[in-house]
């Protein structure tokens, strides 16, 4: 196992303050990207939801996720070069006309104590911590991030969750690439249907 050096952006040296504004924007319109969910994030999920064994993953997979596309760059360590892989993953099923998440009710998390890595780290992920660019694009469609008010999270806090986001991704790349890119075989409760929708 590796890990990268995650640089940050000059905007997040100092840390900043954050606290979500209950806007419920980031839970809607996911044109523009996806909610990413990994096993820890599936199984604590759905047993918070009543939903456990091989029956109930089924069911929850069948009603909550969608099978997505995702990369990752990896060097063998002594190689001369990477590669990009690209394989499947999971992500949140949308709903509606404004795509919003099947568990934002009123604006608000119905999961909150449970809901994945990829909504507890934000806005902390590596390709926000790392780009200034990136930040500042959030910066616009995030009340929290416009309103900078709430917890202090220091430089080293947000590097730690974009270091955390990281080595899940890199820990799902690994164990995919063990089963040779064969989802089926990482998350046996899916359904062969869920890969051709």
């Amino acid at each position: 196992m590796t890990s990268i050096e995650i640089k940050i952006s000059k905007n997040l040296n100092f840390g900043i303050e954050f606290s979500c504004q209950l806007c419920g924007k980031c839970c809607t319109g996911f044109k523009e990207g996806e909610v990413y969910l990994y096993k820890e994030d599936i199984l604590r999920l759905a047993k918070f939801i009543g939903l456990e064994g091989k029956k109930g993953l089924r069911e929850f997979a069948e009603k909550y996720l969608k099978v997505i596309n995702d990369s990752f760059f990896w060097k063998e360590p002594g190689a001369q070069r990477g590669k990009t892989y690209r394989y499947k993953t999971l992500g949140f099923k949308f709903t509606e006309e404004d795509e919003h998440c099947h568990f934002l009710k009123d604006n608000k998390c119905s999961v909150h104590i449970a809901r994945p890595f990829q909504c507890r780290s934000f806005p902390f992920w590596q390709m926000m911590v790392s780009s200034k660019k990136n930040f500042d694009n959030y910066t616009k469609k995030c009340k929290g991030l416009q309103v900078l008010k709430g917890q202090y999270y220091s430089r080293a806090e947000i590097l730690n969750w974009a270091q955390l986001e990281y080595e899940i991704e890199e820990n799902y790349f690994f164990e995919m690439k063990k089963h040779n890119f064969n989802i089926l075989k990482v998350y046996p409760f899916l359904s062969k249907e869920m890969l051709e929708e």
